[in-house]
């Protein structure tokens, strides 16, 4: 998902949900991707709502999958990235198929129950309240329609190469700083997400949750775009001011991935490892959705069917 307001601004100046580096970030993983949509197993002919589109990045990956018949509607609240979406689909096989709205997740632009899946990439990072969105768009979906969410989960997150007491330092003090940042005026954000989803789909009323985990490695020498978004990750790692590290540890770890001669990422030994997570839940339109408090629901979820890539 795509904001107007730049949340994430680092010393360098960019801003982590920047449209270029959004872009760049998907090309990078775009192998993984292709698959995460292609084990969806979507029937042709679907109506999909890409909830949270952002540029329109996943958009080739969905109407592949649904076929000419099918229709993609992308909604996003950033006016910015809807532009740049409509664009991108301009002069493309699947233009036709394919609109976009200015709207939010849990007020969707289309009749309830109309919705065969609605799909939503790295957006739930950012929703304070994820049960309670996630249970204001069941609505929107068939009887048996499906919400499938995918998300980061930095605690998967190793960078062989690093120093890993050094790591473990940068990573625990961002988990420190989101557990508070919103108390300092800045956006809710929890960049652990990945793994929690299933037991927020479970709270939101959804059944027969399935959760698939991919991993995401990447050796020396590094791909391009994979060199930028890791470029970007580093930096946001000790952006907003790292009130939780040492001057110093802000200097060794910008050092790791930017110094001229010592930079990390030239290592021929460097490897760069994550964990992306897919899950999705069935929506019954017949049963009344009532979710738990997430601090004493959450920990007592059900058995998942979890495949591991």
């Amino acid at each position: 998902m795509a904001v107007n307001n730049v949340v994430h601004v680092n010393e360098c100046g960019l801003p982590l949900n920047a449209i270029e580096w959004l872009v760049k970030h998907h090309q990078s993983k775009l192998q993984e991707r292709g698959q995460m949509i292609r084990d969806l197993r979507l029937e042709e002919g679907s109506f999909v709502v890409d909830a949270g589109c952002g540029p329109g990045l996943w958009t080739s990956l969905l109407a592949q999958e649904i076929g000419l018949g099918g229709n993609v509607l992308g909604i996003d609240i950033s006016t910015e990235a809807l532009v740049t979406a409509q664009r991108r689909s301009n002069h493309t096989w699947y233009r036709q198929q394919v609109q976009y709205k200015r709207a939010t997740l849990e007020q969707l632009p289309i009749e309830p129950g109309a919705a065969d899946m609605i799909f939503s990439a790295n957006v739930s990072q950012y929703l304070s309240d994820p049960v309670a969105t996630f249970a204001a768009m069941g609505p929107f979906l068939k009887s048996g329609g499906r919400l499938v969410i995918k998300d980061i989960d930095f605690g998967t997150m190793k960078f062989h190469g690093v120093d890993p007491f050094l790591q473990e330092r940068v990573f625990q003090a961002r988990l420190l700083w989101e557990a508070e940042r919103v108390d300092h005026g800045y956006a809710y954000e929890d960049s652990w997400v990945g793994s929690k989803l299933a037991g927020y789909l479970q709270a939101a009323g959804y059944k027969n949750v399935e959760e698939k985990a991919y991993r995401i490695v990447r050796r020396s020498p590094l791909p391009r775009n994979f060199r930028f978004y890791l470029h970007g990750i580093a930096e946001w790692f000790i952006c907003e001011g790292a009130p939780y590290l040492s001057p110093d540890d802000v200097t060794n770890w910008l050092q790791c991935f930017t110094d001229d001669t010592n930079n990390v990422l030239d290592q021929p030994d460097f490897e760069s490892e994550e964990t992306e997570f897919v899950v999705s839940g069935v929506w019954d339109a017949a049963k009344p959705c009532f979710y738990a408090d997430m601090h004493t629901g959450i920990s007592h979820r059900e058995p998942l069917f979890i495949t591991n890539d």
